[in-house]
């Protein structure tokens, strides 16, 4: 059975959110794992890496509420 157009466009909108989600995380991730000086003078960093991480998850989830299946 093949998608209809519909679902397989929300389906790649979501992967593609789901990735840009996962690249933030995962930038968080390492600049917490950094244990140089550098890394700590730079705390907004990490906080905007996080937030954009959250940002892109919560459009990803509510673009999956929004559009029937």
């Amino acid at each position: 059975m093949t998608m209809p157009p519909v679902q397989r466009e929300l389906l790649r909108e979501f992967e593609r959110l789901h990735e840009e989600w996962r690249a933030a995380t995962q930038a968080a991730d390492a600049i917490e794992c950094i244990e140089s000086p550098c890394a700590l003078q730079e705390p907004d960093r990490l906080l905007r890496y996080r937030l954009a991480a959250d940002h892109v998850h919560k459009k990803a989830m509510q673009l999956l509420r929004d559009t029937p299946i």
